[in-house]
């Protein structure tokens, strides 16, 4: 996903907005057991200031993700907001890296990474289904959402049977 910068760089404008859409790469999501099941949408104005080009951008688009409680599929929808600053990789003497700006060559500049950051971090760590999921039976491994089961679940830590004789 790469923006134009040559009107910017020229000085023929001091703002720019752009507006991308890609298909995602559903290997980012590999490890979280998710994909893409819409396209990702980014609208970005990006103004330039002296040697920096700073951005801010929003990021739309649809994951599937299993939910953390009992396993079944889901759709997440993302809307995340995202910023970013970029320079031109000949003034990389000028401007610190350590200052989180992207380097680009020439008039165009991938900003991939910035959206698939900004994407990820729109993930919830536990993601569910629905805030009431009832998840899966400790025992039996029945989804409790469909299905009542009459397993005991009443399992207490050896280390703390002490404490049911004080009441």
């Amino acid at each position: 996903m790469e923006i134009d910068l040559s009107r910017l760089i020229l000085n023929l404008r001091e703002r720019e907005t752009f507006s991308l859409q890609t298909m995602g790469n559903d290997s980012f999501l590999e490890e979280i057991g998710g994909k893409f099941i819409a396209p990702i949408k980014v609208e970005i104005v990006v103004e330039k200031s002296g040697m920096i080009f700073v951005g801010r951008g929003n990021v739309r688009t649809l994951l599937q993700l299993p939910c953390s409680r009992c396993l079944k599929d889901f759709t997440f929808p993302v809307d995340a907001e995202f910023e970013f600053a970029m320079a031109e990789a000949v003034n990389s003497d000028q401007v610190s890296v350590d200052d989180g700006i992207i380097f680009f060559e020439a008039d165009e500049a991938d900003i991939m990474s910035i959206v698939e950051e900004a994407i990820f971090m729109a993930i919830p760590i536990c993601s569910l289904c629905r805030e009431d999921c009832r998840g899966l039976c400790l025992v039996c491994g029945q989804d409790r959402n469909t299905t009542s089961c009459s397993c005991q679940q009443e399992t207490i830590d050896p280390r703390w049977e002490k404490l049911k004789s004080l009441q």
